[in-house]
């Protein structure tokens, strides 16, 4: 989708006021994000810099202690110091502070796992993980970590109360990549997939990102009606299908998301105009939460 005249305009003004060294910092930051550990030559050859430009940058976040080096195998990794960056982003996160309490009610009601995310260039961004109560359980998800939309309970309902011409544009452009047999596919499968997520309040996942693992995610609203995060209760298949006879996962999920946003200052409107109705079609949706 070509961008407007106003968007070139700001993306022109904001160009002019970047500083490239603070760029490639973040570039490099942002590639040992993933948790791998990486070389001097693979991270100057993933961001296009010469291994004494990228080898500079790395010297000055190890003094600062943003990153870590291996002394015996040259490996870098992020350093304590981005620990404590996300320790103050947790700490002064008002979402978290507002669903941490419910999210431990809705973990100990459930007995799974727990998550809190937002949503991110397309991406689920986890701010929160409880794990459950019940045997250890293998599952990707973790916290500050991505994961794609499209393929998630979290994910699907955040796409489904964002602009659906945004939402289509981009995957269109992106492709939808099969993690699973499960795995929503093709662009207009997925959308007519939101549109009754939208109108039901909440999303089921059903192994369409790991195979095994089923999730009940529902949105949260703040002050204003915009959804702002989800929340989900996520297990194994054995434990948690059927999934849509559930009810007793699918209302708690529900309930716990009302009152995060309730916290955040949401007042439930039963018939609410969706902000995008003019452009999909849509006519409408509850703010209700189901």
């Amino acid at each position: 989708m070509p961008k407007s005249k106003s968007s070139e305009s700001q993306d022109q003004a904001t160009s002019r006021y970047s500083i490239r060294a603070v760029e490639r910092t973040l570039r490099l930051l942002s590639m040992l994000s993933d948790g791998k550990r990486r070389t001097l030559t693979e991270l100057s050859e993933a961001i296009g810099l010469s291994s004494s430009t990228t080898f500079r940058i790395l010297v000055t976040l190890e003094r600062n202690r943003y990153v870590e080096r291996d002394g015996q195998s040259g490996y870098y990794q992020l350093g304590l110091a981005c620990l404590e960056l996300a320790q103050a982003y947790h700490i002064g996160s008002d979402i978290r502070q507002a669903a941490l309490p419910e999210l431990e009610k809705l973990r100990d009601e459930t007995k799974e796992t727990v998550h809190l995310a937002v949503l991110d260039k397309m991406e689920v961004v986890y701010i929160e993980k409880l794990s459950g109560l019940c045997a250890v359980q293998v599952m990707s998800s973790r916290v500050g970590g991505r994961l794609p939309a499209y393929c998630t309970g979290l994910g699907k309902v955040l796409l489904a109360y964002s602009d659906p011409q945004r939402v289509r544009a981009h995957f269109e452009q992106t492709g939808l990549v099969p993690y699973t047999a499960a795995t929503i596919q093709k662009v207009d499968d997925l959308m007519a997939h939101l549109e009754e997520v939208r109108r039901q309040g909440y999303a089921l996942d059903r192994g369409e990102h790991e195979a095994e693992v089923r999730c009940v995610a529902a949105p949260v609203f703040d002050g204003t009606g915009e959804v702002v995060a989800a929340i989900s209760v996520a297990g194994p298949a054995g434990r948690m299908e059927p999934l849509a006879s559930r009810t007793d996962i699918i209302e708690r999920t529900l309930s716990a998301a009302r009152t995060i946003s309730s916290r955040l200052g949401h007042r439930e409107v039963r018939q609410e105009v969706h902000p995008y109705s003019s452009q999909d079609g849509h006519k409408g949706r509850s703010s209700g939460l189901g």
